[in-house]
């Protein structure tokens, strides 16, 4: 069994200063996040890997959550090509991971990941801003991730907790 989270970034800031990829994340965003990370690190499992878009609201949301827990900032990994990525190009990134990991936790961005969690549960889901999406994949490797091959086990917001 594999588990995938998938993690849109928490609220950002809308300063008309910055590039789009530079946002940073607003208060909310800032509190959003490690509340969720201790939420999760509390009910879940924890990831053998982070994978996360390198746009900066989606890694500082993931650096949060992995501070709370306890998950080496040093050892996620950032992706270029996950920045307002279609589920197809996420898949690609995903389809690369070892079938060792059993529990991934990647951070992105809307619609991507919105569609992605739609087009693998076949459920229609809409993530909010730090919201979470707990996938389970009954398959040895990840390369099997294809339409309706997961079940949406959990939705979590910040709000509901």
């Amino acid at each position: 069994m594999k588990y995938l989270y998938i993690i849109r970034h928490a609220k950002s800031d809308w300063d008309n200063q910055l590039q789009d990829f530079d946002r940073p994340l607003n208060q909310r965003g800032k509190n959003d996040a490690p509340k969720m990370g201790k939420h999760l690190k509390e009910n879940f499992d924890f990831p053998d890997l982070m994978i996360s878009s390198s746009a900066n609201r989606a890694i500082s949301t993931a650096r949060l959550i992995a501070n709370e827990l306890e998950y080496s900032l040093d050892k996620i990994i950032e992706n270029k090509n996950l920045y307002h990525a279609s589920p197809q190009s996420i898949l690609k990134v995903l389809w690369e991971v070892a079938p060792e990991v059993e529990t991934i936790f990647l951070f992105g961005h809307n619609p991507g990941l919105s569609d992605l969690v739609s087009y693998l549960t076949d459920e229609p889901t809409e993530l909010k801003t730090c919201c979470v999406a707990k996938l389970d994949f009954e398959m040895d490797d990840w390369n099997g991730l294809v339409a309706g091959t997961c079940i949406l086990k959990t939705y979590i917001s910040p709000r509901e907790i």
